[in-house]
């Protein structure tokens, strides 16, 4: 059996190091990413409020175009 030989004290402070380094860039890109997403479905939900807002001034506009009870009264006599 081959023994390895024991790290030095330096090692292990610079291999915990390298991994608490790694770890903090990986929170923070999931951090900007979270950030970023965010921001997309704010965006996205602004364009569905403003999507509605027209599709009911759509249907008001033409349910009084189709309104019969709004042109009695304005046709000439005959």
């Amino acid at each position: 059996m081959i023994a390895l030989p024991a790290r030095v004290h330096g090692d292990i402070a610079t291999e915990i190091r390298l991994v608490r380094e790694r770890a903090v860039a990986r929170v923070s890109e999931v951090d900007m990413l979270v950030a970023a997403l965010r921001d997309h479905i704010k965006d996205l939900q602004a364009e569905r409020d403003w999507l509605r807002a027209e599709l009911a001034k759509a249907n008001d506009a033409r349910a009084l175009a189709g309104a019969t009870w709004l042109h009695r009264g304005q046709k000439h006599n005959r």
